[in-house]
């Protein structure tokens, strides 16, 4: 039925592929849902779904997209960080960690803070150096 609308078996891998790279779109985007909720609420998420079967299963299309990507002589050229986005994901990140020491002094609260920021910094300015 389906070798009516595409001409050869390249056309339907290709089509293979761009719905494995929605599919991941989509399971990332609930992972970070989950991992909100989790720190939001503790337990929320983790009562009912393990966080180890979702990572499973994103590294599973992730390696389904690599050997189909591989397979179909497929490469992508890295795009550029987008600061807006990374600027809000660090605020986001910030919050998480300051509801996840809520209950330590505000002092302590804000030291381990501030060196958590400090060290994700270097990591970041390290690994991204030119």
């Amino acid at each position: 039925m389906f070798n009516k609308f595409f001409e050869t078996k390249k056309d339907q891998l290709i089509i293979a592929y761009k719905i494995l790279h929605d599919i991941l779109f989509v399971m990332l985007i609930f992972f970070f849902a989950f991992l909100l909720a989790e720190g939001i609420l503790p337990g929320i998420i983790t009562n009912h779904f393990s966080f180890t079967r979702i990572i499973a299963i994103i590294f599973v299309n992730i390696f389904a997209i690599y050997i189909l990507g591989n397979y179909l002589k497929i490469s992508l050229n890295p795009d550029k960080a987008n600061k807006k986005t990374a600027i809000f994901l660090l605020f986001i990140l910030t919050l998480l960690i300051f509801n996840s020491l809520f209950k330590l002094n505000i002092l302590l609260n804000i030291s381990i803070l501030l060196a958590v920021l400090a060290t994700g910094y270097y990591v970041y300015k390290t690994l991204l150096e030119e």
